[in-house]
């Protein structure tokens, strides 16, 4: 016999080994997105805006702009990834920085829409846009 055709035969040989000793299955790709977890939400809500209600109803509504100094506590309630946007509910609470004029308290459920940009070498999650669904502010 030839030694091409033993070598064919051999690498066939193992090919099949290989799937049969897999179980047959195809292992599906690696999921390759950055993971988008309570600190990747702190760090990219920073200088994001969203209009925000008094709690009591009776204050006019604000535009409140997320600062890096401001404490911020949040609680990651649903997700949702589809290819490069993500959906993602939080519950937060958060207030004015310190040493602030007029303190304000701010509490309830945004929906952050995220984007993933790519970059040369770095992948990373954006926001795009905020909802506010319960989101309010309260007078200190």
């Amino acid at each position: 016999m030839d030694k091409r055709i033993t070598l064919q035969i051999f690498f066939v040989s193992l090919l099949l080994c290989v799937n049969a000793c897999a179980g047959g299955e195809v292992q599906p790709p690696a999921d390759d997105r950055p993971e988008i977890t309570v600190e990747t939400i702190r760090d990219r809500i920073n200088g994001e805006r969203v209009r925000v209600p008094a709690a009591d109803g009776a204050s006019e509504s604000r535009s409140w702009g997320f600062a890096r100094n401001e404490p911020k506590e949040i609680e990651i309630v649903e997700k949702q990834l589809a290819g490069d946007t993500a959906i993602v509910v939080i519950d937060m609470r958060t207030g004015s920085a310190p040493r602030v004029d007029k303190p304000r308290k701010l509490s309830g459920r945004l929906r952050l829409h995220y984007k993933l940009e790519k970059g040369w070498a770095l992948r990373q999650w954006e926001i795009v846009r905020i909802e506010n669904l319960s989101f309010a502010y309260e007078k200190q």
